[in-house]
Order: C-alpha cells, then structure tokens, then sequence
C-alpha cells in the first residue's frame, strides 16, 4: 500500500499550485506591521520611559502639569525622547512587513507593500483618533509607515531576485 501524503504539506515550487493574488499580500502585510509593531512599541515605551526625566504620575492631568512646568528646551527634548523610540518602532515593524511582501509575495512589489504599510497605518490613525480625539500627531504615521514598508519591500524584491 502506498503512503499518502497531504497535498499541501507535499507541494513544492515545481507544483501547478496558482500564486496568491497581490492583494492578498497587501492584507498579510498590514497585520505583519502590527504584529511585529506591538511588540517593539512595548520595548519602545520602556526605553521612553527609562529615558524620561518626568516623575511617575497618578493621573493625565498631574503628568500634564509636571510637562508644562518643563523649561521649553527640556520640554523639546522630552518630546523627542518619548517619540523617537516609538517612530524607530514603527519603523522596524514596516520595513520588515514591507520586505516580507516584496520577498515572498509572487507577483508583488514596492507599490504592494507601500499599501500594505498605509493599510496599516490608516487604520492605527482612526484608532488614534476615535480613542483620543482629532489632533495631527497621529498623521505622520500616514506618511511614515507606507515609505518604510515601500523600502521594505524594494529590499525583498532585490531579495527575491538574487540567486
């Protein structure tokens, strides 16, 4: 008797098997940036908080008061210590979607992840905004995510490519 094998454990890249369309990957893709991005926010936000020169608060509105007793110097400074760990974060989780997508995605490329990147990152902004109001911080993530997940996937393309 012969064994039987699973035809998807079984195939290879030889098979007749239809690629998965590009949109597809647009889709994987959007949920890579946030499966790796929540991670490293977390590391993010440690390496934000080790760096604070704030004292520890109980409430929003006590922290806010230590952050506008700040000097306006320091109180730059503060602002990029809290959000440049996280823009380094989100930087990470992008490009490394976005090198997925141009990687191992046939028929796709910079334009598929760049999508899968603004995917992402639209709906991080309309969280943002429906849990903290309207304000323009959350915008930069529009422009940020798609151009780091589109080098990504450059990368992954000339990934794919070499032998």
């Amino acid at each position: 008797m012969a064994k039987r094998k699973l035809p998807v454990l079984n195939a290879g890249p030889d098979d007749d098997q239809e690629p998965r369309p590009p949109w597809h990957w647009v889709g994987f893709g959007a949920v890579l940036v946030f499966a790796s991005w929540l991670p490293l926010a977390l590391l993010a936000q440690s390496i934000a908080a080790r760096l604070s020169i704030l004292p520890p608060s109980d409430s929003p509105a006590e922290a806010a008061s230590h952050f506008w007793a700040l000097d306006p110097a320091v109180r730059a400074h503060q602002i990029a210590t809290m959000a440049i760990p996280h823009a380094l974060a989100l930087a990470i989780a992008a490009f490394a979607a976005g090198y997925v997508v141009g990687r191992f995605g046939d028929r796709t490329g910079t334009r598929e992840a760049a999508i899968a990147g603004f995917a992402a990152a639209l709906v991080a902004v309309l969280l943002a905004l429906a849990s903290a109001g309207i304000s323009w911080p959350p915008f930069i993530v529009l422009a940020w995510t798609p151009a780091w997940s589109a080098l990504g996937g450059r990368t992954g393309v000339r990934a794919r490519a070499m032998p």
